[in-house]
């Protein structure tokens, strides 16, 4: 009875408090809950705005540059045969060197693992943008195939062949020749290392041998074989079919292929201007290495083959110079090119191969190769691929730029808000056309401002949080890896 007696307000008010209570207690979780949620926040606006110009500059880096540079090559630009001729188009590849367990010892292998997939992609890229922008009719390597081949056993070798030929795949109805060993295939001369020399024979096919292209003929010559005075074994090979090349009949131009260069006066037969080293070229040798074949030996080629030019390797930098050989009474001449490395880990800022286009119909095929021709049978070209390093230096300062903004988003909210997410929602946000275009009071235009401003879709949270920087820096990571992962396994 006490209690029907009491006011109605009384019991309003007490309700009202509880009310009150309940409604703060509720209020202040959802508060709590917003706060958390805000902690957690991921940016996918800003990851999506990163995401996309990362496509941009691997697209640009990994496509554009590479069309570019096969635009420049392009056999129109300088082949100039009569109108209507049909050249035999031939690419030059030397120095490939993929690298494998000896070619960085002492690194980490997390770095070697990462080199390995930069430079694997760089010749598989390369070659495949080659093979279809400037489909040359045949393709010839000039050795070095490997960069440790003489000293992997044959499990680790047999590897190596597969990843070869996986990096450098032979395109239907065109001829790829891979046969030319370097002295990091097999070792040099005296140290040729015999179980290694059957191995790449055994594989690749015979390290000597000659073939009609384009109404020519190439003669690719073992001269790393055939520089061996100690071993007939190995030495006996590329001896007896140099002799047997000699004594027989050939109508067509040679051209020789050797891995080493021949012997020249470096001090009186400078390379030319397109060599990158200001050097002269390097006479000398060392441990499985020489860096050209005996005055000799090279005598004794020129005039067995009588090549009107011969094309080598090895050295990784351009030389363009002639060699002069006694025959018949007569002095001749033989052009010399020493052909640019097409691996970008070699020495040299710009990796390059060279382009041969032969033109030699039936009735200039008929001359002997002991006349002069009365116009060049082929011609040649220097063809640069894509600079390397710039595209690493320009990935390198994406990365940085991205991380300064990511960081800077995290760890300098406020700054962030009014100087970018501001900025971004008046360039990105269209206008409310309900809004009314009178001038509202001081007072409210500068709440609506601030509200504006910590409202913004763009806006970030203002409590730094290094749980949230870690996971939308690690969601920013993830998703360009992907685009890497595309280009570098897909494209």
């Amino acid at each position: 009875m006490v209690y029907r007696n009491r006011s109605k307000s009384v019991l309003s008010k007490h309700s009202k408090k509880s009310d009150d209570k309940g409604h703060y207690k509720s209020h202040s979780k959802k508060k709590s809950k917003s706060k958390n949620k805000k902690k957690s926040r991921i940016y996918w606006k800003y990851i999506s705005f990163i995401w996309v110009l990362w496509l941009g500059l691997i697209y640009y880096n990994e496509s554009v540059v590479v069309k570019r540079s096969m635009k420049k090559c392009q056999w129109s630009n300088w082949e100039n045969w009569p109108e209507g001729a049909e050249g035999h188009r031939v690419g030059l590849f030397a120095d490939p060197q993929i690298m494998d367990e000896y070619s960085y010892p002492g690194r980490p292998q997390i770095i070697n693992y990462f080199t390995r997939v930069l430079l694997d992609h760089y010749h598989r890229r390369n070659w495949k943008y080659v093979q279809y922008y400037l489909d040359p009719d045949s393709n010839f390597f000039l050795g070095d195939l490997f960069d440790g081949g003489r000293e992997l056993d044959d499990e680790q070798w047999i590897k190596e062949y597969a990843r070869f030929n996986e990096i450098f795949p032979k395109k239907p109805l065109r001829r790829t020749v891979m046969s030319l060993p370097g002295n990091h295939d097999i070792g040099f001369g005296d140290t040729v290392v015999e179980p290694s020399l059957k191995r790449f024979s055994s594989y690749f096919g015979e390290t000597s041998s000659s073939l009609e292209v384009g109404n020519h003929t190439f003669v690719l010559l073992d001269t790393i074989s055939l520089s061996d005075r100690t071993n007939p074994n190995v030495s006996r090979i590329p001896m007896e079919f140099l002799d047997d090349f000699a004594k027989g009949s050939h109508s067509y131009p040679r051209i020789l292929l050797s891995h080493v260069p021949l012997w020249r006066n470096a001090k009186q037969q400078p390379c030319g201007e397109l060599r990158e080293s200001k050097k002269p070229f390097p006479i000398k040798n060392g441990k499985q290495y020489q860096t050209y074949i005996d005055q000799d030996i090279s005598q004794e080629i020129l005039a067995k083959v009588q090549p009107v030019i011969l094309f080598s390797g090895d050295d990784h930098d351009y030389c363009h110079i002639s060699h002069s050989y006694p025959l018949h009474g007569e002095t001749k001449i033989a052009q010399e090119i020493t052909v640019k490395s097409c691996a970008m880990n070699m020495g040299i800022k710009k990796p390059a191969i060279q382009l041969l286009s032969l033109y030699n119909p039936s009735d200039l095929a008929a001359i002997s190769a002991g006349e002069e021709h009365e116009s060049e049978t082929y011609k040649t070209e220097l063809c640069y691929m894509p600079d390397p390093y710039k595209a690493i230096r320009m990935y390198l300062w994406g990365l940085l730029c991205s991380t300064v903004f990511v960081f800077y988003m995290h760890f300098l909210p406020k700054s962030f808000n009014s100087h970018v997410a501001t900025r971004m929602n008046r360039l990105l946000t269209r206008p409310d056309s309900s809004t009314s275009d009178l001038p509202l009071p001081t007072s409210v235009s500068k709440s609506k401002s601030k509200k504006s401003l910590t409202h913004s879709k763009y806006s970030v949270n203002e409590t730094r949080s290094i749980k949230q920087f870690l996971a939308n820096a690690g969601i920013l990571l993830i998703s360009v890896m992907s685009i890497f992962i595309y280009f570098y396994t897909v494209v």
